[in-house]
C-alpha cells in the first residue's frame, strides 16, 4: 500500500477511537467496552493478515494498544484494590502488551527510547511537567485524588501515577507507537497522528479545551523524543503532569 493508502486507514481508526470514546462518554460506557473492544479485534486482525505483505502491519498492531487501554480502564474490578494501587493494576497489562508487541516487531527497549541519554536535556524535560500540571488542573479542576489517604499511601500514588501515567504510556505513544507510525505514515504526519490519538483518550474529560492542551503536550513529548532518542524526560514529565494534576494543586 502506498503512504496515503496508510493515511486513510491510519485516519479511519482515529475516528472510530475517537468515536468509541464518545460512546463511553455520552451513550453508555458498556456500549463503549464493545465498542472498543471491536476496534481492538479489527486491528490485530488487519495487522495478521497485512503481516506479510504490508511493512506498516506493525502500525495496526501497535495502535491495538490504544483501545486496550480503554478497554482495561472500563473493565477492571479496582475497586477491590486500594486506591493508591488503582493505576498500578492497569497499567501491568497494557506494559506487559506492550513488550509482546515489541518482541514480535524485533523493538528494543533501546529502539523504544529506554536509555538514559542527554542527562541535562532529559531532568529539564522532566520539570516541564510542573507546569503542564498546574495549568491542566486549571483548565480540569479534577476532585481530589489523595482526600483519606495516610502519607504513605500518598507517595504510594504518586510513585504509581510516575509509573503507570508517566512511564508506561510513554512507552506506548513515543516508544512504539510513534515510532511505528514514523516509519509508516512518515515523520510529521506519524508525530501528528499520535499526537491525535493521544489527545483523543482524553475526550472522558468532556473539556475540548484539555483535549486540544493534550495534543500540544503530545507534539512536544514526540519532538522532545525524537531530539534526545529518549523518553526518559518525558516519561518523567508526564507523571509530574498528573501527580501536580491529581495530588498538589487540589491540595494548594
Amino acid at each position: 500500500m502506498s503512504m496515503r493508502s496508510e493515511l486513510k486507514v491510519f485516519t479511519l481508526y482515529l475516528i472510530l477511537i475517537a468515536a468509541a470514546e464518545a460512546v463511553t462518554c455520552f451513550i453508555d460506557p458498556g456500549y463503549g467496552l464493545l465498542t472498543h473492544s471491536a476496534i481492538l479485534l479489527s486491528l490485530l486482525t488487519l495487522s495478521a493478515l497485512w503481516h506479510e505483505s504490508n511493512p506498516a502491519s506493525n502500525l495496526y498492531l501497535s495502535l491495538s494498544l490504544a483501545p486496550l487501554i480503554r478497554i482495561l480502564s472500563l473493565s477492571l474490578p479496582l475497586t477491590y484494590f486500594p486506591r493508591y494501587a488503582w493505576y498500578s493494576v492497569a497499567s501491568i497489562p497494557v506494559f506487559a502488551a506492550t513488550l509482546v508487541a515489541m518482541r514480535v516487531q524485533g523493538i528494543r527497549l533501546t529502539d523504544a527510547g529506554v536509555a538514559f541519554k542527554k542527562p541535562l536535556a532529559q531532568a529539564g524535560i522532566a520539570l516541564t511537567g510542573i507546569p503542564f500540571g498546574a495549568i491542566e488542573y486549571l483548565i480540569l479542576r479534577p476532585e481530589p485524588l489523595a482526600s483519606g489517604l495516610t502519607f504513605r499511601e500518598l507517595i504510594l500514588l504518586a510513585i504509581a501515577l510516575v509509573f503507570s501515567t508517566g512511564f508506561v504510556e510513554e512507552l506506548v505513544f513515543r516508544g512504539v507507537l510513534q515510532k511505528t507510525a514514523v516509519e509508516a505514515l512518515g515523520g510529521k504526519t506519524g508525530i501528528l497522528g499520535i499526537s491525535a490519538v493521544f489527545a483523543t483518550l482524553h475526550i472522558g474529560w468532556l473539556n475540548p479545551l484539555d483535549v486540544l492542551f493534550v495534543f500540544s503536550i503530545g507534539l512536544f513529548f514526540a519532538f522532545m523524543t525524537l531530539k534526545t532518542g529518549s523518553i526518559v524526560g518525558v516519561s518523567l514529565s508526564h507523571g509530574i503532569t498528573n501527580v501536580v494534576l491529581f495530588l498538589l494543586m487540589p491540595a494548594m
